[in-house]
């Protein structure tokens, strides 16, 4: 089938018209990785532009994270010259991005999205921009959804990628399909680039791309658009709640001080349980300015200890918060700052002392010494040149020898019976270029770096107890 690019153009239109995106004479910072999409959506704007707002004007915005070398480098200059040739302002900054997650012991994809939007939003304060234009599609919003509803995620996270955030950030593709950006760029002989981190994305991501979105528009050739309106009634709805919640929230309130909140237990229970989830997130939103890395379990968890006969009983959340029951009352406190995130490198003879160990690096040993839980043999020849010590991170996981499959840290962790309280200064030995796992006290070595039968000569890590 042909493409149609009178249809794409008219679903942006009406995206641009139902959310009041844009109004003639805006200046727009429009973030430009390189990639089909934001390249279709620069060029689409600047179409638009000279049919219906004369008087608007473009910004092109484009962030090096930094993270594929020569070709992030690449990217940078494709969209620098792709800005010249539409005779359009540009400005590009490049960050260390991994540097920027190792440093704070967080996701890279989490930190990199942060850094790109606080980059984006400077951008647009520098220049005076009234909206910043991203290039998320109805694609996106399907997979985001899907991703989403597989972890269990309630109306808030099912609500999924918003048309406008902050009255600033604005979303034209969000009715407009992957395929359709591609098919845009071809038909008009655009050239854009190919970012093989996406092609190489996440396990979830990559599955719903390929395996189950596909399956899903064979029952329905229109999924896509099915979710993204399931996403926008999701998104009303919650509209709503958020307005019930912020008139509700006030009357729980027992007594709020600095690092500590009590709530009525009485109101809590007596609310809807459609309420009483939202009202305890809006609790801990309060508390921490956030509800990132807390699931329904989390909240299920605060919602027992409303029970009767639970005075006493506390719960731990993944931020910094502790919540516990004190007979009437739910008392929310925020927890000691969790130990400072570390990384340094372990070179060969220079021992290091972190996390209550001291660590010691050889090469090149010929006699394996007696086995014990207190060092780590590995096979020389797969270690790269530099490792390094860290902290763990979230989502931290990998193949323990002996196994086909990775694990998650936490698991080996609870596994071997690292304690709780140790976790976060416990040492994981890393490849320094790659951050990929090789070994750490008391857990097995990682597959690619164990002896086998072909090893000639050994690395060996001692862990020293008591030092660090």
């Amino acid at each position: 089938m042909a493409f149609d690019r009178a249809a794409l153009l008219a679903k942006v239109r009406a995206t641009l018209a139902r959310y009041r995106m844009l109004e003639d004479g805006d200046l727009v910072v429009v973030a430009v990785s390189g990639g089909a999409d934001s390249v279709a959506l620069l060029h689409v704007l600047h179409e638009l532009r000279a049919a219906d707002y004369p008087r608007m004007r473009l910004h092109v915005a484009h962030l090096n994270h930094q993270l594929r070398g020569e070709e992030a480098d690449a990217d940078e200059a494709f969209v620098r010259q792709l800005a010249e040739r539409l005779r359009l302002p540009f400005t590009g900054e490049r960050q260390d991005v991994r540097a920027m997650a190792r440093a704070q012991a967080r996701n890279l994809e989490e930190v990199a999205r942060e850094a790109r939007y606080r980059f984006l939003r400077r951008v647009a304060a520098e220049v005076g921009a009234r909206r910043i234009a991203t290039g998320h599609t109805l694609t996106d919003q399907a997979e985001t959804f899907l991703m989403r509803l597989l972890r269990g995620a309630g109306g808030e996270g099912l609500s999924g990628i918003h048309p406008i955030v902050d009255d600033l950030i604005i979303r034209p593709l969000l009715a407009v399909r992957r395929e359709e950006t591609h098919a845009y760029c071809h038909a008009l002989g655009i050239a854009y680039r190919v970012d093989r981190s996406n092609i190489e994305a996440e396990l979830w991501r990559t599955r719903v791309r390929q395996e189950i979105l596909p399956r899903l528009m064979a029952l329905n050739p229109r999924a896509p658009e099915a979710i993204g309106r399931a996403a926008e009634r999701l998104r009303v709805d919650e509209a709503y709640f958020d307005e019930v919640v912020g008139n509700l929230f006030p009357e729980l309130i027992i007594s709020r001080h600095d690092d500590a909140m009590r709530l009525s237990v009485e109101k809590l229970r007596a609310s809807h349980p459609a309420l009483r989830s939202r009202l305890l997130r809006e609790a801990i939103r309060q508390m921490c300015g956030h509800t990132r890395r807390v699931t329904s379990h989390h909240v299920e968890a605060l919602e027992r200890l409303l029970d009767p006969h639970k005075s006493g009983r506390r719960v731990m959340l993944p931020v910094p918060l502790v919540v516990w029951r004190e007979f009437d009352a739910l008392t929310l406190v925020r927890s000691p700052a969790a130990p400072e995130p570390y990384w340094m490198e372990l070179l060969p003879g220079e021992p290091v002392s972190v996390g209550g160990f001291t660590l010691r690096f050889d090469r090149g040993v010929i006699e394996a010494p007696p086995s014990s839980a207190d060092l780590a043999l590995l096979d020389d020849e797969r270690v790269p040149e530099r490792l390094a010590v860290r902290s763990r991170r979230p989502g931290d996981r990998y193949t323990p020898a002996g196994r086909r499959r990775p694990l998650k840290l936490k698991t080996l962790m609870w596994a071997h019976r690292i304690p709780v309280s140790e976790r976060d200064r416990w040492p994981l030995v890393v490849t320094a270029d790659d951050d990929r796992i090789v070994c750490a006290p008391g857990l097995p070595v990682a597959a690619d770096f164990a002896v086998g039968a072909d090893t000639r000569r050994l690395a060996v890590i001692r862990f020293e107890r008591g030092r660090g």
